[in-house]
């Protein structure tokens, strides 16, 4: 497994494997977008919340040391 595959699966650096691993379940069942809307809403909602969370953590953390 290669190093960028080995980072997505890390719960540190993707906190939403289980969404990732879910959408593309149920795209290889099957093959169909549409089918699978709930489970890229659900992912887009997690990545949104942890990228909108570490920017708040490093602006936080910016403005202490500066």
């Amino acid at each position: 497994m290669s190093r960028h595959a080995q980072q997505l699966r890390d719960h540190n650096t993707n906190p939403c494997v289980v969404e990732t691993d879910a959408s593309r379940k149920c795209m290889d069942d099957n093959y169909d977008k549409s089918m699978c809307t709930d489970y890229f809403l659900k992912y887009k909602s997690c990545r949104k919340f942890w990228v909108s969370s570490f920017l708040n953590w490093q602006l936080y953390c910016c403005h202490i040391w500066n």
